[in-house]
């Protein structure tokens, strides 16, 4: 009991010393690789959430194989007692036992969308010290399926072919404006500002969301006079909303896919992936040419 009681007040005290930078539940979602790829403590972390529940499945540094440390129910914590955990919750706390230590995890957001995870082992068997580590993760990657095509933003153009204006590279055509040679223009210059050299799908031949990539990234920084809807990935959801599943902001829906739940998903995780924070369009209300950036 006595033990216990210790765990429960280092969990207090960590928690009174964090940092006051709420997150969303949304923000600890995901696969997670300790940065540090030599460690001889926690190697990933793969956080869940329903609602207000979150499970912390972790794995820490074994050999040939790291060992699992299985799955556990965690305490997700607001700044106040009356607040909103999915909106502002700043940090989990999680207990991994064996049949000879217990462990507590604090694992809270850091910068650069990464996560901090405090540790406190305690022994409960003689002849090793307890301890405590500092460990910093980002999230992984592993796992999402990206449809992409390459080109050259250098050698695009916008053509004229059968009657409709394209952009072109050589004899492949990469997008299609009909009659709106205007929107073609302005879609080749964006693509040429950034230097966009990669057109990505989820879900072809029908595809329910598309983005644009540079060179593996993300497009950086704003283009004058464009178009955008600001959004923050750390708070994005999917939702089913009136028999659709949505991606939200808040009350605030972005990007819709119909019945295509595992779209809906993958879409969600290319989002955090990329860190991607506006929505941007040429020729709304029915725009013929969407990308995302930062």
């Amino acid at each position: 009991m006595k033990k216990a009681n210790f765990i429960l007040g280092v969990a207090i005290i960590v928690l009174v010393m964090a940092a006051t930078t709420f997150a969303s539940l949304n923000q600890f979602v995901g696969r997670w690789k300790n940065i540090d790829s030599n460690t001889k403590g926690v190697t990933t972390l793969n956080i869940e959430v329903s609602g207000t529940k979150v499970t912390v499945h972790a794995w820490g540094k074994c050999h040939p194989e790291d060992c699992d440390w299985g799955e556990v129910e965690a305490i997700a914590y607001g700044p106040t007692v009356s607040s909103n955990l999915t909106k502002t919750a700043q940090a989990l706390s999680a207990v991994f036992e064996t049949n000879f230590s217990k462990t507590l995890m604090i694992i809270k957001p850091s910068k650069g969308n990464r996560l901090q995870a405090e540790v406190f082992t305690h022994f409960t068997g003689g002849g090793r010290t307890d301890y405590s580590a500092v460990y910093r993760f980002k999230r992984t990657t592993a796992g999402i399926k990206e449809d992409c095509v390459t080109f050259n933003p250098k050698t695009t153009t916008v053509a004229q072919k059968q009657g409709r204006w394209k952009i072109v590279d050589g004899s492949h055509w990469l997008f299609d404006f009909g009659n709106k040679k205007d929107e073609a223009d302005k879609a080749l210059k964006i693509i040429k500002h950034y230097g966009m050299n990669r057109s990505c799908f989820v879900g072809r031949p029908d595809p329910s969301f598309q983005y644009m990539l540079v060179s593996g990234n993300a497009p950086v920084g704003r283009f004058p006079g464009e178009d955008c809807i600001s959004f923050n990935p750390n708070t994005i959801e999917v939702k089913k909303i009136s028999g659709r599943w949505k991606i939200v902001d808040g009350s605030h829906w972005l990007f819709d896919f119909e019945n295509k739940e595992s779209e809906a998903k993958r879409a969600f995780a290319i989002i955090k992936k990329y860190g991607f924070k506006f929505s941007c369009y040429v020729g709304r209300p029915d725009p013929s040419f969407q990308y995302l950036r930062k």
